[in-house]
């Protein structure tokens, strides 16, 4: 039995470290004793890339424009945390969303009829789009993690089980918009788990299409569905933007949460670990939870091994540049949630999202805000003004914009997204199993499973309780 508390040091101050630090100290009924956590930060703020600027009366996001509210707990976790009157649904005009294609915006069919009608598709894709339901499952699915031979991209998916056209216009520009990447190197089972499950539990997506609309329609919930392995729920963020979350959090925080203190070491020691973080040596800990990206936890890991799979983790490149104009100078109506790009187009956007459709409280009346996405490594090294002169550019030539932003935001992510390439799961049960060889010392967040703020706060929760059996077993027996 320990002298004193349970200590539990949580390396990183994004909004996973942050949960799982809040799950560790405020345990539910049954969960057993709270622990004391420190949190050991590197950057001057919490939040990573939870981060909300504020000029006047726009408010502009660094990083993840929402989450939805389909996962518990990420609502459970807001609420705990005081945001329940600050959570803010978006707009319904948030449900139309486009993509760019041969020179002009068309919007993305959400039904059968729908899709019929569109223009993104000839006859002949459309028919092989249909013929989905006469594809027969794979054999092998769901091995991905201890056979990664059977791992196949994103790409391959959508090819295999609804042919070229549609990978190329509808996938491929889906996965530039949420990982920033290229669905030709994107593990499927890795990103997008849920296709995998619908394909080996119903035989395929529109035979699952037919199985869960009838089941959503039966329990009420048909104004939610996202389509077979597409999300469903309610885009939500808060008032104040997303860094209301983790700010919350870090002051709901009974532990030091220290700033400034990026972690140079790892020692473990009988009983616990030493973390070396802003020139200190700081501990003993029982135990240790690593939520910093997996290339930086790959500079101070213990195990050799270990610090190469980390460090193979692919991240992509962003640059978010904000837009500010008068709502007169933009042609478009902006009726919808935004727009993206498939590579074929060679546009240097991955997209462009209409924030001030999406949500209130984003921009004053009689402007419109609008967030673009580059993903060329190339316009990190440019300067703002570069920057803004080529996004105008682009915005001109698709939504008709005549005047000049009355603002801008320019937002450089060197390593913005991690991209979860064919592998990646059999890379995380190889760590898993080296991580066995150092009881005490854990990982989360999302370089590892899932990079939606819903995939980390789930996380959280699972790595939390993975802390609290390993101090039940090993520092309370």
């Amino acid at each position: 039995m320990p002298d004193g508390p349970l200590r539990v040091a949580v390396i990183g101050g994004g909004v996973a470290g942050l949960a799982t630090a809040w799950r560790l100290e405020h345990p539910a009924a049954g969960e057993g004793p709270a622990c004391d956590v420190t949190i050991l930060e590197a950057a001057a703020t919490v939040g990573g890339n939870l981060r909300t600027e504020t000029d006047g009366r726009f408010r502009v996001e660094w990083g993840p424009n929402g989450f939805l509210d389909s996962e518990p707990a990420t609502l459970d976790l807001a609420r705990a945390a005081g945001l329940g009157e600050a959570l803010l649904r978006s707009n319904d005009a948030a449900r139309r969303r486009f993509l760019y294609v041969r020179g002009r915006l068309r919007e993305i069919p959400t039904s059968p009829a729908a899709f019929l009608r569109c223009d993104l598709f000839p006859p002949a894709a459309k028919l092989r789009i249909a013929g989905e339901v006469l594809v027969p499952p794979r054999r092998d699915l769901g091995q991905a993690a201890s056979r990664p031979e059977t791992d196949e991209t994103v790409w391959q998916f959508g090819a295999r089980r609804l042919g070229r056209a549609f990978a190329e216009t509808m996938l491929d520009p889906m996965v530039r918009g949420i990982t920033g990447g290229d669905c030709r190197r994107v593990s499927l089972a890795a990103a997008f788990p849920r296709m995998v499950e619908l394909e080996r539990d119903h035989g395929g997506l529109f035979r699952a299409m037919a199985v869960l609309g009838g089941r959503r329609r039966r329990e009420g919930r048909a104004g939610r569905a996202g389509g077979a392995g597409g999300p469903t729920g309610v885009l939500t963020s808060f008032v104040e933007g997303t860094a209301a979350l983790p700010r919350a959090l870090a002051a709901g925080l009974r532990g030091p949460v220290l700033v400034g203190h990026p972690v140079t070491s790892l020692t473990p020691e009988p009983g616990g670990w030493r973390v070396t973080a802003g020139g200190q040596r700081l501990g003993p800990f029982h135990a240790v939870v690593d939520a910093a990206p997996a290339h930086e936890a790959a500079a101070y890991h213990v195990d050799p091994e270990a610090r190469e799979l980390l460090a193979g983790i692919r991240f992509n490149p962003l640059v978010v540049v904000g837009l500010a104009f008068r709502r007169e100078d933009v042609v478009h109506p902006l009726d919808g949630f935004g727009l993206l790009t498939p590579s074929f187009e060679g546009r240097p956007l991955l997209g462009v999202l209409w924030t001030s459709s999406i949500w209130n409280h984003r921009a004053p009346a009689g402007t419109v805000l609008l967030r673009s996405m580059a993903g060329d490594p190339a316009w990190l090294s440019l300067d703002d003004a570069e920057i803004v002169a080529r996004t105008c550019s682009e915005l001109d030539a698709i939504h008709g914009v005549r005047g000049r932003p009355l603002r801008h935001w320019v937002f450089r992510h060197p390593r913005a997204i991690a991209e979860y390439e064919v592998g990646h799961l059999a890379r995380l049960a190889r760590l898993e199993s080296i991580l066995e060889r150092t009881p005490g010392l854990f990982v989360t967040g999302s370089s590892y499973r899932g990079i939606a703020i819903n995939a980390c706060l789930k996380d959280a929760g699972r790595v939390a309780a993975r802390v609290r059996a390993h101090l039940a077993a090993e520092v309370l027996a």
